[in-house]
Parts: C-alpha cells; structure tokens; sequence
C-alpha cells in the first residue's frame, strides 16, 4: 500500500514546497465546478490513444484496394493489458462499419502488431501495450461490386474501435482541528480555512473523495463530517463496464439483463488508519480499513451521482492536539472504448 501512495505523496511535498515537475504532465487544472473549493492535480485522462489514422491511398477505383493503418500508443507510465491491476484484460482493436458489400475486407493480408491477423471479427487483440509502446495495426479493404457513382461509404468514415482495461486510482487529504487549537486561533484572530488536495491518477474514468465541510475539521467527542465519492469521465471516449442482472421469473421467464455501470466491487475506498468511521445507516460507502459503495454506479452524462457518507470522528479527539492531515484514497477498475474514423472514396467503374 505505501508503495502505491508515494507518488501522490510526492506531489503534496512538491505543492507544499512550490515546486513543479514538468516532465510528469501534470495538470493542475483549477476549481472544477462539481467541487468549487479543492486543489485538483490530474494526471493523463486518456491512456490509450489511436496516435494516427489513415487511409493508403484515400481513394480508389473499383476492384482496387485500400490499407487502413492505425497506430495505438500506450500515453501512461504503466502497461495497459493483462496487468496486476487487470488481470486477465486485453487491449482490443476492431475495423467495423467498413460498407460491408461495397469492400471486404482481406484477412490474409492484415496484420496486428506486425504479424497476420488471426482473431474473429479482424480484431488485433494484445495482451500487454508497454508504457509509451506504438502498435502498428493494418486491415487491407478490397472493393467489391459496381457502383455508377463517386461515393465515400460511409458518409462518415470507416471506424476503428479500442477498447481497453484499466485502473485509476486518486488521493484526497482532509484537515482537522483540535477545540483548543481552534478555540485559540479564533481568539488570536489567526485561524485559516483549508482546502484539501486531490491527486486524480491516470486514466479516463477518475474517481474523487470530496469533503463537504469547511476545513479544518474541528474535532471532540461526537463530532461528525460528511464525504462525498463521484466518479467522472474525463476521457474522450465513453465507459463499456458492465453489470448483469436477474431478471424476474423462473424457467422460460427468468432472465438477465446488462447494464453499463462501474461494479460495485470494483470500486475500493480506503481509509485512515485511525479517527475516521463511517456511520453505516448514514453512509453510501460504510466501511473501516476499506469499503466499497452499496451500489454499483452508473454515470448520468460525464458524472456520477454524489455517494454522502457520514463520518464519526469521535476518535480523533484524543489524537489530535493542534492540527492533522489524514488522507483516503479511493480506486476504480473499469472498461473504456474509444473510436476514430477515416473517408475512403470510391470511384466508378469506367466503362469502355
């Protein structure tokens, strides 16, 4: 675990000191408006990329035929794939919507990474993309039939599609006050407020602790907070992580049904060592050491709901003598797909 929080520590260290890594691409993008008051660091949103796509050539004379070459580029500083994180994942990349009819598309001839396309459907599957490794993926279309005039079909390109596992993990740090530390700065007419950071890890699916009372929390027997955890997209592409439901009935009637959501049990909060517990009938997350949501969650748009959680902190209260920072962090596993497409013109057959 301590491993997995020196990045985000460092970060706190490098904003405490007013020092900036440039090399990291980091991007301290504001107040975003769900939250209004935090310090936001967001790493990379979009982690697998299609890096160029095109068609060679762009147009062709009927029986002629075309290459659609896609270069996929891992952005991250981790593999995306088969991984500790997603075990058992792949990164997949298909040509669909090609005007089947008008071209087909010549297997033999495909490669994916190099080598001769052998999955169903002209998909490149790979197991593992390396951080910063360009894969090269190519799917060779021969046209087919007569047509009598100039056409590009589909009006809006042929598309690739990639689809592809991955984790994302972010930090938030949360500012307490004992009652005689904020007896006196209220007296001395020193006391500040506080904010807290939040380090938003790689990837387009970004999950957030959010608090949503001022800082520092003053702490004494019987105190209480409440948190909040959204998840949002950030990416450019669109969630493809799903859930299976029965469906009511038995026999010929029972059934499943297939929703896109985030499982519950992919999503992990992880809390203070010590001080912090959730109150469980008030809490959306209840938990001690880690917890998950009650509820497996759907995005309305780009958001989350809000998840509230009522938080006891009758514990701390004996810790805390001036003031403390604690930090939780919380974990998302998902699906993601993106898509991109190129024209390709057709031309008539010339007729002698």
């Amino acid at each position: 675990m301590m491993m997995k929080l020196l990045p985000f520590l460092l970060v706190f260290v490098l904003l405490a000191s007013g020092c900036t890594i440039p090399v990291l691409n980091i991007e301290v993008p504001g107040l975003p408006d769900i939250f209004g008051g935090p310090t936001v660091v967001q790493y990379e949103n979009d982690i697998v990329i299609i890096n160029s796509l095109e068609a060679v050539p762009a147009e062709v004379d009927a029986g002629q035929t075309t290459k659609i070459i896609a270069y996929i580029t891992n952005k991250g500083d981790r593999a995306v794939g088969n991984t500790d994180d997603t075990k058992g994942g792949k990164v997949s990349i298909e040509l669909y919507d090609y005007c089947s009819g008008l071209f087909t598309v010549e297997q033999s001839s495909s490669t994916c990474r190099g080598r001769a396309m052998t999955s169903a459907g002209f998909k490149c599957e790979i197991d593992k993309l390396l951080p910063g490794e360009t894969v090269p993926v190519v799917w060779t279309l021969k046209q087919q039939g007569s047509i009598k005039l100039k056409t590009v079909c589909p009006p809006d390109g042929i598309k690739v599609s990639v689809r592809y596992p991955y984790k994302t993990r972010s930090l938030t740090t949360i500012s307490f006050i004992s009652q005689d530390e904020l007896q006196r700065t209220l007296e001395e007419r020193t006391m500040k407020s506080s904010e807290s950071y939040i380090v938003a890890g790689q990837g387009p699916i970004k999950p957030y602790i959010t608090v949503e009372d001022k800082q520092p929390i003053p702490v004494f027997s019987g105190a209480r907070s409440v948190l909040a955890l959204q998840i949002s997209n950030k990416g450019t592409g669109y969630l493809v992580s799903e859930v299976t439901s029965s469906g009511s009935g038995t026999g010929a009637t029972a059934g499943t049904t297939k929703t896109i959501a985030i499982p519950k049990d992919k999503v992990e909060i992880t809390w203070p060592a010590d001080g912090m517990k959730s109150v469980a009938e008030d809490c959306k997350f209840s938990g001690s050491t880690t917890s998950r949501p009650s509820d497996d969650v759907k995005l309305i748009g780009k958001d989350s709901s809000k998840m509230l959680c009522k938080v006891d902190l009758s514990d701390l209260a004996t810790k805390v003598t001036k003031t403390t920072t604690r930090h939780m962090e919380v974990s998302v596993e998902y699906e993601y797909m993106f898509t991109k497409s190129v024209l390709v013109t057709v031309n008539p057959k010339i007729s002698g």
